[in-house]
């Protein structure tokens, strides 16, 4: 049976038994025994029975805050016929139609009509609930970096707004689930996610549906993503959230030669927000640099010493350094050369790990032969793609084919199977992206990960609220930081080709619109108190 019609199964049974369990309650109210019938509009009837707006059926139909708003109106219905204790609301949430059935079929059971409702903290906390939901699931979306793979674009320790409207609304794919968390309970040990609860029902899923945007990705943009090859959540908005920068469209040829990127054959463009860092290989005389006048350039730097046995020279490399950082080095009278360091060509890009290929930490596709400073070329698969299949290039799209496109794909005899058809190509079912860290050599990115499909994309950030150092483990590449807040990156826009010494800072905007905000809400409430007199 297809997924559409075990949904349609449920709704209809689902249906069937609110008829059964309430055309009583509705009589009661004043209503006809039919109205509770009919799909729809025996929602509105129910709203109309506890006198709530019209158009909180829309609320009931949005997926996670759904169920939310349902158990509101669920609670708020049985008390309309007199039952308002803490008891009676736990029993129709986890008992619904067999508590409905009860009071229907009571010969006790009254409609008491409208109550008057005093707002209580819960329900307070319930309709913020909901209202926070909506935002976070379908407008703007809190996220925080957590790793370096981004520094210093995006430093560890932002926190950011991801606007999920700019490329268009993804609809939740798993609409049973507790607000506010991606995918896991957090109890427990954190550093074993699998043997955590999940915070959603696997079992009921909607199809990918997303509603149009005002634009499409573009190359450069800073991109939030689910990680394609998450082996703990196979729902798609349940995988774990990436933020990378998109440097590869679909149809789009990629390329990196000696460490630098190529996209159909040009030089990548560097954005003026972009602090792209890379492994530099620093030959300096025999006098070298001190710790204390490497701290003097950056304040810190992670960075190994080794010294030429033959030439008696020192040899340095510095681990993820700007270009403005090799400059400041090359200005140095001790530093003979300063180039980005890069793995040759002999580098099959496999990694093992206890004697078998840790396929997390390798170069996609396997058995490539690149690695992360010499890969490709490669073209990302756009919509609408025929793709000649051979033995050769399979792992290349084996991915596309059964995990992200959801068909049956199997190897006899060196004939290859779709769906049970023996055939030599494919065609492209969507678009696919290619997502790089600016700090390229600590990066697990495309190279690792392969194509990001379109049903995979979050959105982009549009905003850092807060940014703090020290937040996590790994702040600055390991390297240990005090904790302290960086006033100079918060309230500003991260991706808008402005360099962040040139960018608006927003935080006087933000602290009048707080003002004028507390002000209305005190002459709101002045008023209120005068017309109460």
């Amino acid at each position: 049976m297809h997924l559409l019609q075990y949904y349609l199964l449920f709704a209809l049974i689902s249906n069937v038994l609110y008829f059964i369990t309430t055309w009583k309650l509705f009589q009661k109210a004043g209503r006809k025994a039919w109205e509770s019938l009919l799909p729809f509009y025996n929602i509105l009837i129910t709203l109309k029975i506890i006198h709530r707006p019209w158009w909180w059926i829309f609320i009931v139909f949005i997926p996670i805050v759904g169920p939310i708003m349902g158990a509101i109106i669920l609670v708020d219905f049985v008390r309309h016929y007199g039952r308002r204790s803490f008891t009676d609301a736990v029993l129709a949430l986890f008992l619904s139609f067999i508590f409905l059935a009860r009071l229907n079929y009571s010969p006790k059971t009254l409609y008491t009509g409208k109550e008057e409702r005093k707002e209580t903290f819960i329900s307070a906390i319930l309709f913020a609930v909901v209202f926070a939901t909506i935002i976070h699931t379908f407008i703007i979306q809190p996220f925080t970096i957590p790793t370096g793979s981004m520094e210093r674009t995006l430093l560890v320790g932002d926190f950011l707004f991801v606007s999920k409207m700019n490329y268009g609304i993804r609809i939740s794919m798993t609409p049973v689930a507790l607000p506010f968390l991606q995918n896991k309970i957090p109890l427990g040990n954190s550093q074993q996610p699998q043997n955590q609860t999940d915070s959603y029902v696997d079992q009921i899923r909607l199809p990918y549906m997303r509603i149009p945007g005002w634009t499409k990705v573009k190359r450069y943009d800073i991109v939030v993503f689910n990680y394609p090859t998450d082996s703990l959540h196979t729902a798609i908005d349940r995988k774990d959230p990436y933020v990378k920068r998109c440097v590869g469209l679909p149809g789009d040829e990629i390329q990196l030669v000696n460490g630098n990127l190529f996209i159909n054959g040009i030089p990548e463009e560097i954005k003026k927000d972009e602090e792209q860092q890379h492994t530099y290989l620093v030959y300096a005389t025999e006098v070298g640099m001190s710790r204390k006048k490497i701290e003097e350039l950056f304040g810190y730097a992670v960075y190994e010493e080794q010294s030429d046995i033959a030439t008696g020279k020192k040899l340095y490399f510095f681990h993820g350094l700007t270009e403005e950082g090799a400059n400041k080095l090359r200005e140095l009278n001790t530093v003979d050369s300063v180039s980005i360091f890069f793995k040759n060509k002999e580098d099959d890009g496999i990694t093992y790990r206890n004697g078998k290929i840790d396929t997390t930490q390798s170069i996609f596709p396997l058995h490539s032969g690149w690695n992360s400073s010499q890969y490709g070329p490669l073209r990302i698969p756009k919509k609408g793609d025929v793709i000649k299949l051979t033995r050769r290039n399979l792992e290349q799209y084996e991915r596309i084919i059964k995990d992200y496109e959801y068909n049956d794909l199997k190897i006899e005899k060196d004939k290859i199977y779709i769906n049970g058809k023996q055939t030599d190509t494919y065609t492209i079912q969507q678009d696919y992206y290619w997502m790089m860290g600016d700090n390229r050599d600590n990066s697990l990115d495309s190279r690792f990960f392969g194509y990001v499909p379109e049903d995979h994309i979050i959105g982009t950030p549009i905003f850092t609220w807060l940014s703090i150092q020290g937040m996590f483990e790994n702040d600055l590449f390991g390297h240990p930081a005090k904790f302290k807040i960086r006033w100079d990156r918060m309230f500003r826009i991260p991706n808008n080709d402005v360099p962040l010494k040139d960018k608006t800072n927003y935080l006087t905007y933000f602290l009048v619109l707080v003002a004028a905000y507390l002000a209305y809400d005190y002459y709101r409430g002045k008023k209120k108190k005068e017309k109460k007199k």
